[in-house]
């Protein structure tokens, strides 16, 4: 029997609005980009300073997830994006108005706690409806859709730049958030049934929940494991500006195309991950994720440290190194909740709050070793080691669910 047309256009937009939701974090980490070099000379601080900005809206966006998951598995999905993308929305404006760096890095952090309403939320909604290898698929064809928000904001921001301030970056994230609620208003429906939702507990004792997951050692190698692969992303996040434009020399309006063509190897990636996962199952694509990400980071510190191949000994690496990063993302939220199926919200936000508690330290680091190649290798090199390492235990030591392969 055919599919239903109907029932394929329905799962698209489902997908669609889930992946524009979820962009909201990207979008605001990597239109900014293009401005922090002009931002750092026009406050007169530093680099690692503007570097901060970022730490902070990491922060933000870890905290708002430890927050939000047990809230939604106690009322639902909708109210937390609701508030959540409100309060983005303000922040946003805050962000545009501010008028000193300590100003702008404090919205930020408002900014990011706002923001993360709408990852964490993305994957209790994906957990409500799909399960196991589905759900990595599922999950995969989501990060690709978000993936098309780093493809295309660092062009936005220079673009921007070239006939505003870094202000107009802000104004710009404003009217997204806009869009963001219509889209909820219209195209999504409450996933977290009623008669499913937490109610024998008080939200202290779901949030104390937490440490009962974190003792379940399948679930700690997992966390581990997916939150340094995202350190190693974050890395780049934090040194691309400075080493394309500021090292190389690359203008900042060109920036985003480089920029981008490292997105495009994440989005590639992705959509295999998604056509694979099934096949192959989520435990086997990630030890491959995970694997090319530390021979790729030893090849780029090699490069930097050397000098080997000047801009494409550095360029080259990274390419093929972020290839693997989304794939290593949906894989690690599909084990996850696979192992907490009746704590999605909780189990989803626990991996916000380590994804990007460990982007937060990432960005500290490579600002506080200097923000250059040789900084960024550094933190991507260790990062992938230790996700090799906590892989190394999963396997050895986890019998794979029966949903995987």
């Amino acid at each position: 029997m055919a599919p239903n047309p109907q029932s394929r256009v329905a799962h698209v937009i489902f997908v669609c609005v889930l992946g524009m939701l979820t962009a909201i974090a990207p979008l605001s980490i990597d239109m900014y980009l293009p401005a922090m070099p002009g931002l750092a000379e026009e406050f007169s601080v530093s680099a690692a300073y503007v570097q901060y900005s970022l730490s902070l809206f990491f922060i933000g966006l870890a905290l708002g997830q430890l927050t939000y998951g047990p809230i939604s598995d106690r009322y639902g999905r909708l109210p937390v994006l609701y508030f959540g993308i409100t309060l983005y929305l303000v922040a946003s404006i805050a962000c545009a108005m501010s008028t000193s760096i300590g100003m702008l890095i404090a919205a930020r952090a408002v900014q990011g706690f706002g923001a993360a309403a709408a990852p964490v939320m993305a994957r209790a909604v994906i957990r409500d409806q799909f399960k196991g290898s589905e759900a990595a698929s599922v999950m995969s064809f989501v990060v690709m859709v978000m993936a098309g928000a780093p493809l295309v904001a660092p062009l936005l921001g220079g673009l921007v730049l070239e006939f505003s301030t870094w202000q107009g970056i802000f104004w710009l994230l404003f009217v997204y958030s806009i869009a963001c609620l219509i889209a909820l208003r219209l195209l999504l429906a409450e996933s977290h049934a009623a008669h499913r939702r937490v109610r024998d507990r008080s939200l202290l004792a779901q949030y104390v929940g937490y440490l009962a997951l974190l003792k379940r050692l399948p679930i700690a190698l997992f966390l581990l494991c997916g939150s340094l692969m995202f350190g190693a992303l974050f890395s780049y996040v934090a040194g691309s500006a400075f080493v394309y434009i500021t090292q190389f020399g690359i203008d900042k309006s060109v920036f985003g195309f480089y920029f981008g063509a490292n997105v495009l190897a994440m989005l590639i990636g992705t959509f295999a991950n998604g056509r694979l996962v099934m096949r192959y199952g989520y435990r086997t694509l990630l030890g491959v994720a995970v694997c090319n990400t530390l021979v790729c980071g030893l090849v780029l510190l090699v490069t930097t440290l050397t000098g080997f191949g000047g801009f494409w000994g550095v360029a080259t690496p990274l390419f093929f190194l972020l290839s693997t990063v989304g794939m290593a993302g949906a894989n690690t939220v599909a084990g996850l909740l696979d192992l907490a199926p009746d704590a999605a919200g909780a189990a989803s936000a626990l991996f916000g709050v380590c994804q990007f508690t460990a982007g937060a330290l990432a960005t500290w680091c490579v600002g506080a070793l200097g923000g250059d190649a040789r900084a960024m290798a550094i933190v991507m090199s260790l990062s992938a080691a230790g996700s090799v390492c906590a892989y190394i235990v999963l396997i050895t030591r986890v019998a794979p669910p029966v949903g995987d392969h």
